[in-house]
């Protein structure tokens, strides 16, 4: 353990999600603290909501180890979905091509002919205009979804994986748009779940359809409320690797874990027999970008934790998802971990040499 405290620079709509990790690092190792501080501010230690591009990690870089590598490792995968303010709306199925549609600002009516096809249960008349919010910068969920709807349907969204929207209203933070569709029914937001239900606003459930790892044909509706499903889906993300052996995940998006990036039995998941192997098919992955700086190993003390088991089960009591089993072990090379004989992390694992 080390002695000292440790700042982290995370989003807004993951504040409190790295004291958690700090509460429970503080039960094995109370020398050691976690400080959160605003997106932006100088720290050692950021979380971002995304896949970083090199251009995040030059401008983290400079602005806080210019003279020190920089260790880039996914943390969390979280769910997306589109989010609203309609009471009595909760659970509306939405397609790739309707999701494409209010996003790109064409579908602006609650009764369109795309959402009544696919809502024939629900009410949808004398509903306010379809209101869509975003944020004005570059956002890790918008990345997610827009992804997914790219993959599933191209000729609807033909402009691939965007971080901002050009239709509807735009604010500065997720605080300002979230108090902005409190007050105006019809509105409607890519969010994450966890921010969804932490405001009480509707989300949309969305379709998968494929053929999953058994060959089982697949073609249902997913609803957003099941956390084994969030843990299925994450596995649906692309790992690679740069140069300097750091690890990046993609947006998680259809459902269907790819090879080789998901483990059932590690993840304590409880399935019916002869039941599909889907999960929830748009997740976003959130990064650390650590200082490496063998005369200041907080930053990657506490980087260590988190990837541990006791890190990952915090971040779940928080409402996110944790990495899957083959992901997050493959985390522990760039972050220097020493590995117990019985293959878990120590509980604040020493730096060793690179």
């Amino acid at each position: 353990c080390g002695t000292g405290e440790v700042q982290v620079s995370v989003p807004s709509g993951f504040a409190g999600s790295m004291d958690s990790v700090g509460v429970a690092l503080a039960s094995v190792c109370p020398e050691e603290t976690v400080l959160e501080v605003a997106a932006g501010e100088p720290a050692p230690v950021a979380l971002v909501d995304k896949t970083p591009s090199q251009a995040d990690i030059d401008q983290f870089k400079t602005s806080n180890c210019p003279s020190d590598p920089v260790i880039v490792v996914p943390a969390f995968g979280y769910p997306v979905t589109m989010v609203y303010n309609v009471v009595g709306l909760e659970g509306l199925v939405m397609t790739p091509e309707i999701v494409a549609g209010i996003l790109s600002g064409q579908v602006t009516s609650w009764e369109d002919p795309l959402l009544l096809a696919e809502n024939p249960d629900f009410d949808l008349t004398l509903l306010p205009e379809i209101s869509l919010m975003s944020i004005d910068s570059s956002q890790g969920d918008v990345e997610a979804m827009t992804t997914w709807v790219a993959k599933q349907d191209d000729k609807a969204w033909p402009q691939g994986m965007v971080g901002t929207l050009d239709a509807g209203q735009k604010f500065a933070t997720q605080a300002d748009l979230l108090a902005e569709m409190a007050a105006v029914e019809g509105s409607i937001a890519v969010l994450p779940v966890s921010v969804a239900f932490n405001n009480i606003l509707a989300t949309a459930n969305l379709p998968v359809k494929g053929t999953d790892a058994n060959g089982q044909d697949v073609d249902t509706v997913v609803t957003a409320d099941d956390v084994q499903l969030y843990k299925i889906g994450s596995g649906a993300t692309v790992v690679t690797k740069d140069a300097s052996g750091n690890l990046f995940a993609s947006p998680a998006t259809g459902g269907f874990p790819i090879e080789g990036n998901f483990d059932i039995a590690s993840s304590k998941i409880m399935m019916a027999e002869g039941a599909p192997l889907v999960g929830w098919p748009v997740l976003g992955y959130a990064h650390l970008l650590i200082c490496d700086n063998p005369a200041e190993p907080l930053p990657l003390l506490f980087a260590q934790y988190l990837v541990r088991l006791a890190g990952q089960g915090s971040l779940e009591s928080y409402g996110l998802t944790p990495m899957p089993e083959p992901i997050r072990i493959q985390t522990f090379a760039p972050l220097k971990v020493v590995v117990n004989v019985d293959g878990e992390a120590a509980p604040s694992a020493t730096p060793v040499a690179s």
